[in-house]
C-alpha cells in the first residue's frame, strides 16, 4: 500500500507544470543582458545631455564675448594699433575719451580699459583673428584707413571639440 502510495505521488508529482533550475537560469541571464543594455542606453542619453549642456554655455559665452567686442568696436572713433590678434582704439565714453585694449593671449580674450586692469571676456579660446578692411572692402593695415573688422573666434567646447564663430563685421565710424 506505501508501494502504491508512492507511486501516486511520484505521478502526480511528475505531471506537475514548473520551472526546471535550467530554465530559470537562462531566464535571469536573458533579463540581466536587457538590462545591461537598457542601462547603457540611459547612461548615452545622460553624456548626451551633459555634452550638449555644456557646449550650450560655452556657445553662449561666445556670443556674449563677440557681442561686446562689436559693441565696443562699432563706437569706436579712432583705432591706432590694429594686429592680428589684438586692437587698441578710442572711444567716447559720454565725451570724454577712453583707450581700450583688447587682446587675445594664453586661450584668453580680454579688455582693459585706459590701461587698467584686464577683464576676461572669454576663455577656451583656440584661435582669435581680427582682420581690416578700407570702405571699399579691400583688406588694410593702415589704422587711418580701418572701416571694417571681421572678427574670427574658435573656442574649445565640451570635450573639447571646436565651435568656429566666423566672419562677424562691425563697422567702424568714420569720424576720425
Amino acid at each position: 500500500m506505501v508501494k502504491k502510495m508512492l507511486r501516486k505521488m511520484h505521478r502526480r508529482m511528475s505531471n506537475e507544470k514548473a520551472f526546471t533550475l535550467i530554465e530559470v537560469i537562462v531566464s535571469l541571464v536573458l533579463i540581466g543582458i536587457m538590462a545591461a543594455i537598457a542601462g547603457m542606453g540611459l547612461v548615452k542619453i545622460a553624456e548626451g545631455y551633459v555634452f550638449a549642456k555644456q557646449n550650450a554655455e560655452t556657445v553662449q559665452k561666445a556670443q556674449i564675448a563677440i557681442a561686446r567686442i562689436v559693441k565696443e568696436l562699432g563706437a569706436a572713433t579712432a583705432i591706432t594699433t590694429a594686429g592680428t590678434d589684438s586692437i587698441i582704439y578710442t572711444r567716447l565714453q559720454g565725451t570724454a575719451p577712453v583707450t581700450n585694449i583688447i587682446t587675445y593671449s594664453n586661450a584668453n580674450i580680454t579688455i582693459a580699459v585706459d590701461s587698467g586692469t584686464a577683464t576676461t571676456l572669454i576663455d577656451h579660446v583656440t584661435a582669435f583673428t581680427l582682420t581690416y578692411f578700407y570702405a571699399a572692402g579691400t583688406s588694410t593695415a593702415t589704422p587711418a584707413n580701418i572701416r571694417r573688422v571681421d572678427i574670427n573666434l574658435t573656442i574649445s567646447g565640451a570635450n573639447n571639440t571646436p565651435i568656429s564663430f566666423n566672419n562677424n563685421t562691425v563697422f567702424i565710424q568714420e569720424s576720425y
